[in-house]
């Protein structure tokens, strides 16, 4: 597989078309999982498509918007600013040498901005960007249950990476909607900083989850793709 390892020389000899860019974010997640688990998550699925598509794997973007975290030290956010022109950039490089698709996974749930970005891409560059955000497809609503450091999060960890998991996880559900977090930090809501049922966590339900993951995103970047071949891709 292309990846940020290969040599140059590998890239110009197998010419690829479609690039796949992971974001993450570094951020707590409770005291049982790695600060990067965003990170590992949407890396994982990122190479996965990357590998089907055989494309182009680059580095993952290791930081996101984590303002909700700042109360925890190990936290490390951007503006939204910030992230938003690192996107820009790297589309346009993308731009420039050719690459028709530009694929960005979105491990971290309070990225909602990167719709805009995409969808700015798609009417001003000559290449067409597509989202797979993850926070969407295993969170679910306003109500969802599961929206940081809970069963999903930690059964996916569980999966990839045990020896990174320190202790049981702790069950917190704040009776609140997860939009609360426009007002509050996760560490106002929930002390554990946690939320969702971390303690019913298992690998086999991380191994599965990842996959139909991984399933949905391939099944969706492949009908977008299909659906605009052969049309102008500028709307």
């Amino acid at each position: 597989m292309l990846s940020y390892e290969s040599t140059a020389r590998d890239v110009e000899n197998a010419n690829p078309k479609i690039c796949v860019l992971p974001i993450g974010s570094l951020e707590q997640h409770g005291d049982h999982l790695p600060i990067s688990t965003d990170t590992i998550i949407a890396l994982e699925v990122a190479k996965r498509i990357a590998e089907y598509f055989n494309a182009l794997l680059l580095p993952p973007i290791p930081y996101s918007l984590s303002l909700e975290h700042r109360k925890s030290r190990a936290t490390v956010w951007l503006s939204p600013e910030t992230l938003l022109s690192l996107i820009r950039d790297i589309a346009r490089s993308l731009e420039y040498h050719k690459y028709e698709v530009l694929i960005v996974v979105n491990g971290h749930g309070a990225n909602f901005i990167l719709r805009n970005v995409i969808r700015e891409l798609n009417y001003t560059l000559d290449l067409l960007a597509i989202l797979v955000d993850l926070g969407a497809m295993y969170f679910g609503s306003r109500y969802s249950k599961e929206v940081h450091a809970g069963r999903s999060e930690t059964s996916i960890i569980l999966y990839l990476r045990p020896d990174l998991i320190k202790k049981e996880g702790a069950k917190d559900v704040p009776r609140v909607p997860r939009d609360y977090l426009d007002y509050m930090s996760m560490l106002d809501l929930s002390p554990y900083g946690v939320w969702g049922e971390a303690t019913k966590a298992t690998k086999e339900y991380g191994e599965k989850l990842l996959e139909e993951i991984v399933k949905e995103a391939i099944n969706y970047v492949s009908e977008v793709i299909e659906y605009l071949k052969g049309r102008h891709i500028h709307p």
